[in-house]
């Protein structure tokens, strides 16, 4: 990701005359990095998650035997190969 939750919460704003209200951009500011944060926590979990499946994954399909298809083989026999 491009932006850390960390530079969202360091921030700082140049001021101007009449500028926008400080308190209310800093409180702004902490909502984003408390979303922001979750869903960066949120998507590191779901790429542990989705690397677990795919080593449990990888368990099951290991055993399986490959198969090859040919030019020769009928269409029906073909498509046994695939299931069976």
């Amino acid at each position: 990701m491009s932006i850390t939750p960390q530079e969202i919460s360091d921030k700082e704003f140049s001021k101007t005359f009449r500028g926008y209200d400080k308190e209310e951009v800093d409180e702004f500011l902490d909502k984003i990095y408390i979303d922001y944060e979750e869903l960066v926590r949120y998507k590191d979990e779901t790429e542990r998650y989705i690397k677990r499946l795919e080593e449990r994954l990888s368990y099951y399909t290991n055993d399986i035997p490959k198969r090859t298809v040919t030019n020769e083989q009928e269409p029906e026999a073909i498509n046994d190969s695939i299931f069976y």
